[in-house]
């Protein structure tokens, strides 16, 4: 008797097929596929497909030599259904202990069958049961006399951002670094604070709980709750109605540093899919003039659905490239939270340790000097930019400062930006100057760099 594929495994396998073969976002191809089934699935079902995906995303490179020494052929030789196979059924085996592995491994067999791909059957079916069984050891690069390799191995990141790394930390930093890429991060919200005042988060944290069965933790930061399993994103659900919406902590940390005040002019260059521009929203209680600007019309798309899902109005929005932007009156401040490397939040997004290249931060520095340039012309004298990027590459954050005082001299002025944010988050301020982030901290939050500039 054969074996049935449930629905939640098929969209997994699927989703990671997608991902790797096309570069795609993995969320946005989960919420895609599980549409397109026509089928409602309970929110177990949801998390686990994250899991599955998100997990073997993680660590895809140590799966794929677990598989590739258990395979009598070259993998890569293999279609990519059967590679999601053998590579998703091997991170159930050994991560998801809930799973038993007989369930694993015919589930994955009669993915690969439906997929019209019955000659693999035998081929996928004998790697997993001999994966299962745990019956070899492979050996793995020696720590001492090749540390990159063994770190790449060991902790699934590719060697080019092992190495990038080694270079700047010690060995138990980069140790540290790689270890909590390869954690799953917590579900950090900003609550919605036109809706729920600061002095009324206790009462909506007992309102999650009784209505949805969330239990939270609250953050430093007022606006901030780590919930302790996944939020419910259902029609008539609070997060539906507007009452909180996802976003790290560190992230919720750049709208403070923009300060907002009433009536301000305000832009938001890159603004995309909205987080900041909401935040931005909120913190000034909708009395500054705020302008979101935004190129993709995808991300755009977002950035309406967010603003009306919480309820923010009045915000003006243009789908435009921000470096062909030219407004008609000066800006009083510009957050430039610019498109970047990304090597800072590879725990939230791991499918960018096997999308990104070597090249890459650079070439965002840069379109980020270029991003700076433009955003200093459109600014009153006397305003403010707010430069912020997930990343704590040199390239995208320290080389900067040092380009914009040789190049601007003091025409322009680094502002202490200490004052902007709360005392706890001190730890994280370099020379008063820069907000640096790195992964791996105790507050377990993304990575990310961000400055102020004052224009003279």
């Amino acid at each position: 008797m054969l074996s049935k594929l449930t629905t939640a495994r098929e969209i997994a396998y699927d989703s990671f097929t997608e991902v790797m073969e096309q570069k795609k976002s993995p969320q946005e191809v989960i919420d895609r596929l599980i549409r397109r089934s026509g089928q409602s699935l309970k929110r177990s079902d949801r998390s686990m497909i994250r899991e599955i995906v998100m997990g073997s995303l993680r660590w895809y490179s140590k799966i794929y030599w677990i598989v590739q020494n258990s395979a009598s052929r070259e993998l890569k030789q293999a279609s990519p259904e059967v590679r999601a196979a053998l590579i998703l059924g091997t991170y159930q085996i050994f991560y998801m202990d809930r799973i038993p592995d007989r369930a694993t491994v015919n589930e994955s067999v009669e993915y690969v069958r439906k997929k019209g791909q019955a000659h693999a059957v035998r081929f996928v079916n004998g790697i997993l049961r001999s994966i299962a069984r745990r019956a070899e050891y492979f050996a793995k690069p020696d720590k001492e006399t090749k540390p990159i390799e063994y770190l790449s191995l060991q902790f699934a990141h590719p060697e080019w951002i092992v190495r990038r790394w080694y270079r700047r930390f010690r060995f138990d930093r980069v140790r540290e670094l790689l270890a909590a890429n390869n954690r799953t991060p917590p579900w950090s919200i900003r609550i919605n604070q036109m809706k729920v005042p600061s002095d009324h988060v206790q009462d909506f944290r007992a309102r999650l709980l009784r209505e949805e069965k969330v239990h939270s933790d609250r953050g430093p930061l007022r606006s901030c709750l780590y919930l302790k399993s996944a939020p419910d994103f259902s029609a008539g659900s609070l997060f539906s109605q507007g009452y909180y919406t996802i976003q790290d902590e560190s992230s919720q940390l750049i709208a403070n540093l923009v300060a907002p005040e009433p009536g301000e002019l305000i832009l938001d260059a890159c603004c995309g899919p909205g987080g900041k521009l909401s935040h931005l929203f909120e913190l000034a209680q909708g009395k500054a003039e705020l302008t979101g600007i935004e190129k993709d019309s995808r991300q755009m798309s977002r950035v309406v659905e967010n603003l009306k899902r919480l309820g923010h109005e009045g915000i003006r929005l243009v789908e435009q490239d921000f470096l062909e932007y030219r407004p008609e009156k000066k800006a009083d401040k510009i957050l430039i939270d610019a498109p970047c490397s990304g090597l800072g939040v590879l725990r939230r997004h791991p499918e960018g340790k096997w999308h990104k290249s070597p090249s890459l931060p650079a070439a965002m520095a840069v379109t980020q000097r270029e991003l700076i340039t433009h955003g200093l012309s459109l600014l009153e004298k006397g305003g403010e930019l707010i430069f912020s990027v997930c990343s704590f590459e040199e390239e995208e954050t320290t080389d900067h400062l040092a380009w914009l005082q040789q190049t601007y001299g003091d025409t322009i002025e680094v502002l202490n930006l200490s004052k902007r944010i709360p005392e706890y988050y001190g730890r994280f301020v370099v020379r008063q100057q820069l907000l640096l982030i790195y992964s791996g901290n105790k507050d377990f939050m993304d990575g990310f760099g961000a400055f102020i500039l004052r224009k003279r």
